[in-house]
């Protein structure tokens, strides 16, 4: 990529820079041409591979070779092995996917890169490249890593990377069911008591015989006629199952050959377009590979396969000039360039007949359809290195253009996904000026695309998110597309359709729409395989599963119009009787909020804040806090910096709710609720507050039932629902008083569980009485913590040693005691065997468990967030206390290190004086731990504390930590000097998410950096704190 040659490069190879230079230029740097180069070697190997498993790997005198003859052939040939004379070959017989002048083939890789791709290539099992949709794989498999490195950056998404991240393998049976039933429907249509000319397994019919789906009675009347576009192609999923299924239509009804037939329906028949060059490539090969695998190796008329994504090399006033001064005619060309220059990001989302309606001032498209052309064939006139280049991508261009502007019968295509908030500046814009009803994701502003590319009774089928089917944001969508199309298949599959996606990720559905209104009495078809969680058990819904018929107006009638399987309940909805929130959405959860148990105590600017239960009870959640400082502190700073002041809203939600009681609902999955007391809550749960006092227990009554998360997810099937969503379901008053009055008074807030604010503190009263009495013993006291006279048992200072020090008895003397005092009379032997045995140490003593099991046990139970820390110097036999962390400033370590530890330190120098055994080894291991904490107390790196939030001149110097903080950040010191009993799992990595611009180190979350006293200091000096 420098300016200038190499002086000793020959002619020729300046010849070859030059045209590389030229095709870099097109792809946008060198990354991008050195990707290009070894996919286009990639692919040629690939694919002459899949051509001679296939016995398709064609020797120029047109008999198929094998790679075993390749290598033989080779040296006669001028190659350098079989794999270069095979994929010679195959570049010879697929001129429209490798041009033989493509510079980038003319690269040699280095042997070593080459030697790895065969191996590669050599260890792939035979039927790898038999299978129908091992392209899709291989695509999928070879993009994962660029996918995982464009998530990771939470850049927005532009043409350079939406490929990588929006592509995804569409499972055979999607593509079978939505092709079975709309071609194989039309053919039942149109030869009534004919039989299909192929299995179509997933074409479901009624009761009477009648394809369910319809018979499209307005698409052409002959196979022939058929045209059939996939807009997002990838790898030709689509195109090669309805190529299969065209090829069979047109033998049937024209006694054509499979060779004439296929070559036939190529021509006229198949038609794909995709934003990625590659994915092009590897379409157009699945197509041939389909071709020849049916009708034998032959020359293949031009396929109808062009990347949409190819970018203009041609200035707008070299467009503009096409118009010989027509104002209407220059007004037309200047907006068409602009569409087009947007390729790279828009790719199939150009519709260049909606750019320009004919007016005064704008010439419509009929008008400026043969400018077009001319201006993209006049894209190969550039006087400059990249003439011949410039040529090839006119023609590619011109070709997308052509298929861009043209009206099919039937569009089918797994649209891609990308929300809103990810798209880049130029894919958002153009969504909100061209598709504002679909806008929010790519995917519905590709629906309604794909109606576009539709002719007047032309048909859509396409695998697509859910979403737009209930989210309050399609709304308006959901209106016309009801009101204006006609809806004929609806299945929905949700999560875990897909092989290689696990969980809820993508919730998608299959729908057959087409463009024109329907009948006031249309009915439509509707499935659900959404409670099958495994691909197969999906598929065979899809061919077997009973069929549900839906009035199509009825829809209207629904909460927001929203499309629902089945029928909802009668009656007032929820709404009458309540009201629902959103919670806070901070920005920086790992700033701005703790587990309550991080902090002494509740208070300082930091309040309770609920989240969702795992499960359906009275009282959960209650286990983080918030940094809330009346509203106007340093989160709202934050939030004022990222969102503005007039935009804190759209994040700082639920205040409303705040001291009324409610019941809190989950929004993922099964919607467990718990019982809301008015405190703060986070954005992953909504709180639903009654119209008056009276009508809390009846709507408690309601939303604890199954029946409330039926209702809720007969209407919105999304991952997360929304607040708004939780009040559309029908709600009947009567009945549900009387559950309420059967199910009796509301229990008092209470938990057993130490993980709960609202727990008492009480060791008897608890599911885990052995770690509470240990909190207990290190003085830590809950937020609702009673009175229960165990507070005289506790460390004055906060350090217990479990060996007797500094004239105190042992930590299981110690906790003994008070385990006696708060089980009272229940008190014995048995009980504490009982105790031990519930944490695994049955037969075990006390003191073991302290030793060995309780700091392990304690991290788990308090989310790896402990705060009361085992400190040890390695040995079982030697030091070792715990700690509270909450009292364990400066002073407290240096007391720890000095008294306490110095204190076992003289004990074991004098019991090595005496010759006592071990006790030299103990004295070594203490003085190693006494170092230790000395590095501690000085924080240096790596034992120094780094808070990604505050600037340098407030970093901690040495041990000096702020409790608020969080354990996270102020253990780590511990954690880097191996002191810790076990190691919690914690991590100091990136956080999700960005800085504002102007944060103390940078947009990057970044917490693994270190700086030295002496810089932190000069910072403070700096700032005048010194």
């Amino acid at each position: 990529d420098e300016d200038q040659p190499y002086g000793t490069l020959t002619i020729e190879e300046r010849e070859l820079r030059k045209r590389l230079r030229a095709k870099m230029k097109q792809f946008g740097g060198y990354p991008e041409l050195l990707r290009e180069c070894a996919y286009e070697h990639w692919h040629r190997m690939l694919f002459a591979r899949f051509l001679a498993e296939n016995n398709l790997l064609m020797h120029p005198s047109g008999v198929p070779v094998t790679l075993e003859e390749c290598e033989e052939l080779a040296a006669g040939e001028g190659a350098a092995d079989g794999w270069e004379l095979a994929a010679r070959y195959a570049s010879a017989m697929l001129p429209q996917i490798f041009r033989t002048d493509d510079p980038v083939l003319e690269v040699p890789l280095a042997p070593e890169h080459v030697q790895r791709l065969e191996k590669l290539l050599n260890e792939l099992p035979s039927p790898v490249f038999t299978a129908d949709d091992s392209l899709g794989w291989v695509y999928q498999y070879w993009q994962s890593k660029r996918k995982d490195e464009v998530n990771a950056s939470e850049e927005k998404i532009d043409g350079s990377t939406i490929g990588p991240v929006t592509q995804l393998f569409t499972e055979p049976y999607m593509v079978q069911f939505l092709l079975h039933n709309t071609l194989g429907g039309w053919w039942m249509g149109r030869h009534p008591g004919e039989p299909l000319p192929l299995d179509m397994p997933y074409l479901r019919t009624l009761d009477d015989g009648t394809p369910a789906a319809g018979t499209f009675d307005g698409w052409p009347d002959t196979a022939a006629e058929i045209t059939i576009m996939d807009p997002c192609c990838g790898s030709g999923h689509f195109l090669v199952e309805a190529f299969g299924i065209m090829l069979a239509f047109r033998m049937a009804e024209e006694g054509l050959s499979p060779a004439e037939a296929g070559d036939a329906v190529l021509r006229g028949n198949i038609h794909g377009l995709e934003i990625d060059a590659r994915c092009t490539q590897l379409a157009a090969f699945a197509l041939a590979l389909a071709a020849w695998k049916t009708g034998g190796y032959r020359p293949l008329p031009p396929l109808n396969v062009a990347c949409s994504g190819l970018s203009l090399r041609a200035t707008k006033e070299e467009w503009i000039a096409l118009a010989d001064g027509d104002d209407r005619l220059k007004a037309g060309m200047q907006r068409l360039h602009d569409l087009f220059q947007m390729a790279p990001d828009l790719g199939s989302l150009i519709d260049p007949a909606a750019v320009s309606q004919p007016n005064l001032v704008t010439a419509g498209f009929d008008e400026l359809q043969p400018l077009l052309g001319r201006a993209l064939e006049r894209e190969d006139v550039q006087e400059d290195e990249g003439l011949h280049f410039a040529g090839v991508v006119a023609q590619g261009i011109a070709r997308a253009a052509r298929l861009l502007a043209a009206k099919y019968a039937l569009v089918a295509t797994n649209v891609p996904y990308l929300m809103q908030g990810k798209q880049g500046d130029t894919l958002k814009k153009h969504l909100q000026d061209a598709y504002s009803d679909g806008k929010n994701d790519i995917g519905t502003a590709f629906l309604l695309r794909c109606l576009d590319f539709c002719e007047p009774a032309g048909t859509v089928a396409l695998v697509t998110m859910q979403s737009w089917r209930y989210l309050g944001a399609y709304e308006r969508l959901r209106a016309k597309l009801l009101t204006e199309r006609t809806l004929h298949v609806l299945a929905v599959l949700g999560p875990n359709a897909f092989q290689t996606i696990s969980g809820e990720i993508v919730n998608v559905g299959l729908f057959v729409i087409c463009r024109g209104r329907a009948p006031q009495s249309h009915e439509f078809i509707s499935l659900d395989a959404s409670e099958q969680d495994m691909p197969h058990a999906k598929a065979q819904m899809l061919r077997a599963g009973d069929l549900l018929l839906l009035p199509q107006e009825a829809q209207l009638a629904n909460p927001d119009s929203r499309i629902v399987l089945g029928r909802l309940g009668d009656g007032e909805l929820l709404a009458k009787y309540a009201e629902a929130y959103q919670g806070i959405c901070t920005g920086d959860y790992a700033r701005f909020g703790r587990t309550f148990w991080e902090l002494p105590a509740l208070g300082g600017g930091w309040v309770a804040q609920r989240t969702p239960v795992s499960q359906t009870r009275p009282y959960g959640g209650c286990t983080q806090c918030l940094l809330w400082e009346g509203g106007a502190g340093a989160l709202h700073r934050f939030l004022a910096k990222r969102l503005g002041e007039t935009g804190l809203g759209a994040w700082v939600r639920g205040t409303e709710a705040w001291g009324h009681r409610g019941i809190g609902v989950g929004q993922m999955s099964g919607l467990p609720v718990t019982l809301y007391l008015g405190e703060a809550f986070d954005n992953n749960l909504a709180v639903i507050v009654p119209k008056s006092d009276d009508l809390l227990m009846p709507v408690w009554a309601y939303c604890s039932s199954e029946e409330f998360c039926e209702h809720v997810r007969s209407i919105d099937q999304s991952i997360k629902v929304t607040n708004k969503t939780l009040l559309k379901v029908p709600f009947d008053l009567e009945h549900w008083q009387k559950v309420a009055d059967e199910m009796g008074p509301l229990p008092e807030p209470f938990s057993d569980d130490p993980t709960q604010w609202l727990f008492d503190g009480n060791p008897a009263r608890t599911t885990e009485p052995l770690q509470v009495a240990v909190a207990r013993l290190l003085g830590y006291n809950w937020p609702e913590q009673a009175d229960d006279g165990l507070d005289e048992f506790a460390d004055r200072d906060g350090i217990v040693s479990l060996p007797s020090v500094a004239g105190e008895l042992p930590a299981a003397d110690r906790l003994t005691r008070l385990l006696a005092a708060a089980f009272g009379d229940d008190w014995d032997p048995q009980k504490l065997s009982e105790l031990l045995a519930g944490v695994d140490y049955a037969g075990k003593a006390l003191h073991e468990w302290l030793r060995d099991g309780f700091f392990a046990q304690h991290c788990r139970l308090f989310h790896q967030r402990p705060f009361i820390w085992h400190l040890w110097d390695g040995r079982r036999d030697g030091f070792s206390v715990l700690v509270n962390y909450h009292r364990l400033d400066r002073s407290l370590l240096e007391r720890l290190t000095y008294t306490y530890l110095g204190d076992w330190i003289s004990r074991q120098r004098h019991a090595n004086d005496q010759g006592e055994q071990g006790a030299d080894a103990r004295l070594v291991a203490a003085q190693e731990l006494q170092t230790k904490l000395k590095l501690i107390l000085e924080g240096e790196r790596p034992h120094d504390i780094f808070v990604r939030w505050k600037p340098l001149h407030e970093q901690p110097i040495g041990w000096e930590p702020d409790i608020n903080d969080g354990v996270r950040l102020n253990i780590r010191p511990f954690m880097e000097a191996g002191v810790l009993r076990s190691k919690p799992n914690t991590k100091w990595g990136t956080d999700r998410g960005k800085n504002p611009p102007d944060a103390p180190f940078g947009e990057k979350r970044d917490n693994d950096r270190h700086f030295t006293n002496e810089e932190k200091h000069a910072a403070r000096r700096e700032a005048g704190l010194e």
